[in-house]
């Protein structure tokens, strides 16, 4: 995925927490955030543009913890110092699962074949009746 393709996938998915996002796609839009940053030191200009990043850049790294099998509240560790960042930065750089997950098929295609569910086996056919059991009272009664 290109430069400006990332872009317009996280200004697309602003607000898709669900699915995922490959590598190629997020760094790319880590570049673009990173260069939206440099135009923060304009004052009014600079909360625009981080008022207006917010949401994408969220939605953006939640779909990139999604393709490396972690959910999305994993982003909640990048909120202790120094630790927290270092995970989050293995976890951004680590290669999509292979194949589905629960968030959906892998990007690439890599996979996604291996794990297609099987067809649904048809319903089987709900058996004939029972006779009716006889009453115990319509039974003759044993001779003694």
């Amino acid at each position: 995925m290109g430069f400006f393709k990332a872009i317009g996938s996280g200004f697309g998915n602003y607000t898709n927490f669900s699915g995922r996002a490959r590598r190629s796609e997020f760094w790319w839009w880590a570049l673009f955030a990173f260069l939206m940053g440099i135009l923060t030191v304009i004052p009014i200009l600079g909360w625009l543009i981080a008022l207006a990043m917010l949401l994408p850049n969220l939605a953006m790294q939640v779909r990139r913890l999604h393709d490396t099998g972690h959910s999305g509240w994993w982003w909640f560790i990048g909120l202790i110092p120094i630790i927290g960042f270092i995970v989050l930065l293995i976890f951004y750089v680590t290669d999509s699962k292979p194949g589905p997950n629960q968030w959906g098929p892998n990007p690439k295609g890599i996979g996604n074949e291996i794990y297609e569910p099987a067809p649904a086996a048809e319903p089987a056919a709900e058996p004939a009746a029972a006779p009716a059991a006889e009453s115990p009272a319509a039974e003759p009664a044993p001779e003694a």
